[in-house]
């Protein structure tokens, strides 16, 4: 079980190891069949719809790093000790027993290309690393943004939760290889 991480520099190598392994998933899927659909449902997705998707989870949190600097740190330190990733969290991130449907905001629009989905990851990996080391550390460990599925998390517990969401997704890319 992956343990939540305690520095930026042990954040960074979990993020990296972490898309090296979705990376990695993706190639291994015969360039011909990597937009092909496996059917209905999150469990459907071509792999370009899933790299498409987490370029589009890890850009919303980029973003959300990216205006926090405007945001009232109002959380007390209790709702933010609460709002950290734990164990049980990240194991439920990781394992896809768990099914749930992604907010359409996240979900893929299906018109990218698998090249194009690799740029948008690509491009977004680069937003979030920049996001997260131009922000100071008192924000993103004072503000809390709620998840619609673990409920609020401060924002270095979004930028962990992208590495974690990316071995989901990178398991996804194995069973659909393996279908």
């Amino acid at each position: 079980m992956t343990q939540p991480t305690d520095s930026a520099a042990a954040l960074r190598a979990l993020l990296h190891h972490e898309r090296a392994n979705l990376l990695a998933q993706f190639e291994s899927i015969p360039a011909e069949l990597r937009a092909t659909s496996a059917g209905e449902g999150e469990g459907g997705w071509s792999a370009a719809q899933i790299i498409e998707h987490c370029a589009r989870v890890e850009g919303s949190v980029a973003r959300m790093i990216a205006k926090s600097g405007e945001m009232p740190r109002t959380a007390t330190p209790e709702e933010l000790q609460s709002a950290l990733l734990t164990e049980r969290t990240i194991g439920w991130v990781r394992e896809r027993t768990a099914k749930v449907e992604a907010p359409e905001r996240v979900r893929p629009t299906g018109t990218l290309d698998a090249d194009a989905a690799v740029a948008q990851l690509q491009a977004s990996r680069e937003a979030l690393l920049v996001a997260f080391s131009t922000t100071d550390d008192a924000v993103l460990d004072g503000v809390a943004f709620p998840h619609p599925f673990l409920g609020p998390l401060t924002l270095r517990s979004w930028v962990e939760l992208t590495a974690h969401h990316d071995a989901r997704h990178a398991a996804q890319m194995a069973e659909l290889r393996s279908a």
